[in-house]
């Protein structure tokens, strides 16, 4: 295990992938997986796209969530599609299983969600789904929060995070099972001398986990932002943390129907193409700028100033993904029961490169 890994996770043994075998079909499997991405911010108009989408010739769905963290999709449609050739159909889904599901039965070419255990199922199940490049990243103290009734201020919460092992049995929240934030939360929770079975752990969505930690209903949780920053600017919560200076975590990644991108791979290397043009300016110029900022208004409705206001994401500029950060993932995911299999699947069959190697040549 790649020891510089930020969340500072005990190092864990890889195995030989040896699948168990599953009696249940493809679409219970996925249904009983995750109830989201685990970064989205607002439920969406869902639809799905019509039969004679997707295909050379035809347009390539999308799934996408109305989130902040979707903007590398926002911009790569809004502004390189039609440069390098592409017509794209954004179709908005309420979660990322919703996206993992649609992508893996080709309701939607390509698709976003969180790097979650609804993911590593489809895949175990051995259906045509793989991440083919990453969305965005951030950082554990990002989005790590602790309730005012435990910490009135940032420095308040900076020193109850020393130690919190005398919070063993309290309640604390993510947004949905067998999703990122989960997995964020518990190592988080290592970092502060407690593990993620030590505490009472309930699913709150995002904008309900604010009140909750106003009242103290919860000792903390893991929100994605604009949530943090509300949080703490109306004096709901307060991250104990600030933003390292450090390589940020892989938390969502792009998702092909492979059996699409294999059939109409100048079509799949096009979409990239013109997604490595979003993520490049988005590196370089960052995710706040006005353009950016009206880009997300527009497809979620949020406040240009608190997406301001709020700590950024992130993403690389030449796509480029630390397997061994996204391996602990799984290996968090395995430990929580999540996964439909019992031994570790290497990342490498889980991320497929091609079509991003292709477009970078180009």
């Amino acid at each position: 295990m790649n020891s510089t890994a930020p969340w500072s996770a005990p190092a864990r043994r890889s195995r030989r992938l040896a699948l168990v075998a599953s009696g249940a079909t493809a679409l219970l499997v996925l249904a009983g997986c995750a109830a989201g991405d685990g970064l989205g911010t607002s439920p969406g108009g869902g639809g799905g796209g019509d039969d004679d989408g997707g295909g050379a010739g035809g347009p390539i769905r999308i799934a996408y969530l109305a989130t902040g963290s979707s903007l590398p999709l926002f911009l790569m449609a809004e502004k390189y599609a039609e440069e390098v050739g592409i017509e794209v159909e954004m179709v908005e889904v309420s979660s990322g299983n919703d996206s993992i599901t649609g992508v893996a039965t080709g309701q939607y070419e390509t698709g976003f969600a969180g790097i979650g255990s609804a993911a590593y199922n489809a895949f175990a199940e051995g259906l045509p789904v793989r991440y083919v490049a990453p969305m965005h990243a951030g950082y554990i103290e990002d989005y790590f929060i602790l309730s005012s009734q435990v910490a009135g201020s940032f420095e308040e919460a900076a020193s109850v995070a020393e130690d919190m092992s005398d919070y063993a049995g309290e309640t604390f929240a993510v947004n949905g099972p067998g999703v990122v934030t989960e997995a964020v939360l518990g190592f988080a929770l290592e970092r502060v001398g407690l593990s993620i079975d030590d505490i009472n752990l309930e699913y709150i969505p995002f904008p309900d986990q604010v009140p909750a930690l106003a009242n103290g209903g919860i000792v903390g949780g893991v929100l994605s932002e604009p949530f943090p920053t509300q949080a703490e600017g109306n004096g709901a919560g307060f991250r104990p943390w600030e933003t390292p200076d450090t390589a940020p975590i892989p938390f969502t990644g792009i998702l092909f129907n492979t059996d699409w991108a294999e059939a109409n791979p100048e079509q799949a290397t096009d979409f990239i193409r013109a997604y490595a043009m979003a993520a490049e300016e988005l590196a370089t110029g960052g995710w706040d700028t006005p353009e950016m900022l009206d880009l997300v208004e527009q497809y979620t409705g949020a406040d240009p100033a608190v997406v301001a206001a709020s700590r950024q994401h992130h993403i690389n500029a030449d796509l480029s993904v630390d397997l061994d950060m996204v391996l602990e993932l799984q290996e968090f995911y395995m430990e929580r029961g999540s996964l439909n299999y019992d031994e570790i699947i290497p990342e490498e069959e889980i991320w497929d490169f091609t079509w991003r190697d292709a477009a970078l040549e180009n």
